[in-house]
């Protein structure tokens, strides 16, 4: 198995004051990379950019302790978390995940992952001068369908992390809810699929509500304000009814 990440910077078409808005957010599907096999990147991405790396997988088993200082593990799907039917949705035993950083629009965030254990480490630096922002994407095709909400197995430094959603009924708009995380040890978090905050280049916008049954991309995204190293782990993800 090998996990394929890339790293890959947005052009912004618009800027604030014309339907547009603060880079450090929703940078329009248009713009935006889509996880393929044979296309990683989508055609707005600078082609000089992009780099790829290859990390070997090690899948493991899985454990479903609330919160845990032990190794992190994986399952298949269909699973139960916390009493609920779920799909399992990521494991990332043989993932196909892609980063998201501010280097064409002049901003100097980095950030880059890999596997560890079948656990997606993603790492970086946020710069908020010029940028401020960085992400990391997959695609989803029918996993959601029925779902209510995420659950996810992650540790993080305890920044202000938000879950990104896209589905097939959005054109620019991408759905935000933050990530309940304290942070420093692994924790089972939820996240609502109900009740998302919409968006357009960071402009909060009138927009139908996210629709689980016709999404097509899952994330995560960093962009607080604030200058400084970050970290995030994430063991698995399920959609849960």
């Amino acid at each position: 198995m090998r996990l394929r990440l890339v790293v890959a910077s947005i052009v912004l078409l618009a800027a604030c004051g014309d339907g547009s808005a603060s880079p450090a957010d929703r940078y329009g599907n248009e713009a935006e990379a889509s996880a393929s096999n044979d296309a990683p990147v989508a055609a707005a991405v600078d082609p000089a950019e992009p780099t790829t790396i290859t990390v070997p997988a090690e899948p493991t088993t899985t454990t479903t302790s609330t919160t845990s200082t032990s190794s992190p593990t994986s399952t298949s799907s269909p699973t139960t978390t916390g009493g609920r039917t779920c799909v399992r949705v990521a494991d990332f035993d043989e993932p196909d995940w892609f980063i998201v950083n501010d280097g064409v629009m002049g901003g100097r965030s980095d950030a880059r992952g890999g596997l560890d254990a079948g656990v997606l480490v993603w790492t970086g630096t946020i710069v908020t001068q010029g940028g401020g922002f960085s992400s990391i994407r997959g695609a989803v095709d029918g996993e959601l369908a029925g779902a209510g909400e995420l659950v996810m197995r992650i540790r993080t430094d305890g920044r202000s992390y938000e879950l990104l959603a896209d589905d097939a009924a959005s054109t620019r708009v991408t759905h935000y809810n933050p990530i309940p995380a304290t942070g420093g040890s692994w924790e089972i978090v939820a996240v609502p699929l109900t009740g998302m905050e919409p968006r357009i280049f960071g402009s909060l916008v009138t927009a139908d509500p996210f629709e689980p049954d016709r999404a097509d991309q899952i994330g995560v995204i960093l962009a607080d304000g604030l200058d400084g190293d970050f970290s995030f782990e994430i063991d698995w993800i399920d959609a849960c009814a």
